[in-house]
C-alpha cells in the first residue's frame, strides 16, 4: 500500500480523532488517536504520512500515521524538485498576473523535456559505455530554458548529483533564472 502526505485540518482532542486532507485534495481522511505511532494528540496544520485505506460508509481512513517534522519533510522534497518547483511558480505568476505571456511556459515547457531527454540519453551512455553528451552541451541547454527539465532529470536519473563543479553551474543557472524571472515581474525587462 502507498504512503502519501496530508495536513490535519481538524482535530477533537476529547474524542482522539480528527481529519487530514491531502495537499490540493478536497477530501477528508479520517484520523484516529489509535492509528498514530508514538502519539495521541495532534494540532491542526500538522504534517503526516499515512496509508490511506476504507473506513467505516466507505469513507478514507488513515492507518500506520506518521508525524513528519520539517527535517522529514526536507527529505521527502529533494532540493532540486524544490527548485524546479519553484522556476516555474515564478513564471506561472509571471504569466498570470500579465508580465509575460504565455510563451514563457512553453520556452519553459519545451526547453525543459529537451533537457530532460537529453539526460536521460547522457545517463544511458553512462551505463551502456556508448558516447557522452558534453557537460556544456547539457548545461548550455538549461540555461536557454531546459533548468526545470534538467533538475528534474538530475534527481529522476540520479545523475551529475555527485560531481560538485557541476552542481555549483546547475546552482549559477538556477540564480540567472531566478533573476531574469524577478527582473521581468518588476517590469525592468
Amino acid at each position: 500500500m502507498s504512503r502519501v502526505q496530508a495536513d490535519i485540518v481538524e482535530w477533537f482532542d476529547n474524542k482522539g480523532y480528527g481529519f487530514a486532507r491531502q495537499p490540493g485534495g478536497t477530501e477528508r481522511i479520517f484520523v484516529h488517536a489509535k492509528s498514530l505511532k508514538g502519539r495521541s494528540r495532534l494540532k491542526r496544520g500538522e504534517h503526516l504520512e499515512l496509508e490511506i485505506i476504507t473506513g467505516r460508509n466507505g469513507k478514507p481512513a488513515a492507518q500506520n500515521v506518521i508525524i513528519l517534522d520539517a527535517k522529514q519533510l526536507a527529505q521527502k522534497l529533494p532540493l532540486h524538485l524544490a527548485t524546479a518547483a519553484l522556476i516555474l511558480i515564478m513564471a506561472q505568476l509571471l504569466v498570470i498576473l500579465g508580465k509575460a505571456n504565455i510563451g514563457l511556459l512553453a520556452i519553459y515547457a519545451i526547453m525543459g523535456l529537451f533537457s530532460l531527454l537529453l539526460y536521460r540519453r547522457d545517463k544511458q551512455a553512462a551505463l551502456f559505455g556508448w558516447w557522452r553528451i558534453r557537460e556544456w552541451q547539457l548545461l548550455a541547454v538549461d540555461l536557454f530554458g531546459g533548468i526545470v527539465g534538467g533538475l528534474l532529470a538530475q534527481h529522476k536519473y540520479r545523475h551529475k548529483m555527485s560531481k560538485q563543479s557541476y552542481q555549483i553551474k546547475t546552482l549559477f543557472i538556477v540564480s540567472f533564472h531566478a533573476i531574469i524571472l524577478s527582473l521581468i515581474g518588476m517590469g525592468i525587462i
